[in-house]
């Protein structure tokens, strides 16, 4: 049952001063094999389980490690291993010691049938010696929405849902998913079911072009009445730009709404060499790319700004090519600023640990973010992407009115096996456009549609969360 025949239990048992988890996580037909062998000191005891299996945000809460016969761990709850089991792992654990306390009778001798108990013994501030509770901003209704509708639709991407006014993470859903019981099975895998894509960075494509139309109006590089011309194709900084609509000759002229409803390349490269690569740089950097959010998880990529200028042109930048690589966590951030009307806010995943005597304190800083944008500014960048929904690249995402939103097709360089390429998708939108309750970014990898197929995705999410379905 434990792996080891009775003689290494035995030596290794020998000489321990304290008790010790050998093994965990064993089945009643293992459990009974174990109390079979009638072993001196070596007892069963029953402990709940941590993990079911409809647990929900299961690569934000994390995994715990696991005992081994061969590697026996002190009496108390196991450590976080990933996620906020391991960013708050001396909370969640309690580091105070813990023993194994038994019903004896007069003689001392264990009283059958009444089994084992363990305990946690107080010494000092409830905070350090006994396991306590923390307390999340996630909502339980939102992340199920995401997650069952990931699971129909989703092989491999994230959904972030977010409060563009506090910052507080409603739902966050990274897949392929896994079992938090049964780690060891996904380590050999190639698509990467332990991963956080939340908290990984991609290309962002598209969804990277409202930064540079607010970093334009801002900086005052552009006026929100110039107009540009398109013809499909264009040398900008000595570098040829693509625009998709490039077989049917470009999008002709159009305004700033229309250069990002439409999606335009060529426009967008052109915004951004008024704006100036360095200055691009700086201007991401305010909004948040290129640093972790500090939401308090382990392994969050900080992602990539576009290269100084001193190390050549790179125009693709302005459309979120190039060497730009973004969060989905740092994605909705943004875009909560602009639904906010151009205030920064970090995102927070939790708020406050409960004692088990019932104490609390508060753990979320909430950090009050400052203003980044003008409200002119961001209201201007709403407009365009209210259009983008209406009339442009994001019309999947048009479930109900007032969504404001943009798509995102990222190249990869890869290939499917039919030799089509395949794109990261995006969409990154609100909803309501005016007073938003919901930050919304969706990613799916490797996708042959792109951005439309995670369009539709975050319009089947909003639907529901709207609807109350």
């Amino acid at each position: 049952a434990l792996g080891t025949d009775v003689r290494s239990l035995e030596r290794l048992l020998d000489g321990l001063e304290a008790p010790v988890i050998v093994a965990s996580g064993l089945g009643p037909e293992e459990a009974a094999e174990v109390m079979s062998l009638g072993l001196e000191g070596v007892a069963v005891v029953a402990d709940e389980e941590r993990y079911g299996p409809g647990s929900l945000a299961r690569h934000v809460v994390g995994y715990v490690g696991g005992g081994s016969p061969l590697a026996p761990r002190a009496v108390g709850a196991p450590r976080g291993a990933d996620g906020l089991e391991a960013a708050w792992d001396g909370l969640l654990r309690g580091e105070g010691p813990a023993s194994l306390a038994l019903f004896v009778d007069g003689r001392g001798a264990p009283i059958p049938g009444l089994g084992w108990r363990k305990l946690h013994r107080v010494g000092g501030s409830p905070w350090l010696s006994l396991p306590c509770d923390i307390i999340t901003t996630l909502d339980a209704d939102v992340q199920a929405v995401v997650e069952e509708v990931m699971d129909r639709r989703v092989a491999r991407g994230a959904v972030v849902v977010m409060d563009p006014w506090s910052g507080d993470v409603l739902a966050a859903a990274s897949r392929p998913n896994f079992r938090q019981d049964r780690v060891g099975a996904y380590l050999g895998r190639t698509d990467g079911p332990l991963v956080n894509r939340v908290l990984a960075a991609y290309p962002p494509g598209s969804v990277f072009k409202p930064v540079t139309l607010a970093a334009a109006l801002e900086s005052g590089a552009v006026r929100l009445d110039e107009r540009f011309t398109c013809r499909g194709t264009a040398v900008v900084s000595g570098r040829k730009i693509v625009c998709h609509a490039r077989d049917r000759g470009g999008h002709g002229e159009v305004d700033l709404e229309e250069a990002l409803a439409l999606s335009c390349n060529v426009a967008f490269a052109r915004i951004g060499r008024r704006v100036g690569q360095d200055g691009l740089r700086e201007w991401a950097l305010s909004f948040g790319f290129g640093r972790p959010t500090e939401v308090g998880l382990p392994g969050e990529a900080a992602g990539t700004l576009p290269a100084p200028a001193a190390e050549g042109p790179e125009p693709e930048a302005a459309f979120g090519q190039g060497g730009v690589t973004a969060t989905p966590l740092q994605v909705a951030r943004f875009y909560s600023t602009i639904a906010n009307g151009g205030r920064s806010v970090r995102p927070c995943l939790v708020t406050e640990a409960v004692a088990p005597t019932g104490a609390r304190a508060a753990l979320g800083l909430r950090p009050g973010g400052g203003r980044v944008l003008s409200h002119f500014t961001a209201a201007a960048v709403t407009a365009s992407l209210e259009r983008a929904v209406r009339e442009g690249t994001g019309v999947a995402a048009a479930v109900v009115s007032g969504v404001a939103g943009k798509t995102g097709t990222a190249e990869t360089g890869r290939t499917g096996t039919d030799g089509a390429p395949l794109y990261h998708g995006w969409f990154a939108g609100f909803w309501p456009a005016r007073g938003a309750r919901f930050v919304i970014v969706v990613l799916i990898e490797d996708t042959p549609v792109g951005g439309a197929e995670a369009a539709r995705v975050f319009g089947e999410i909003l639907a529901r969360l709207v609807g109350g379905g």
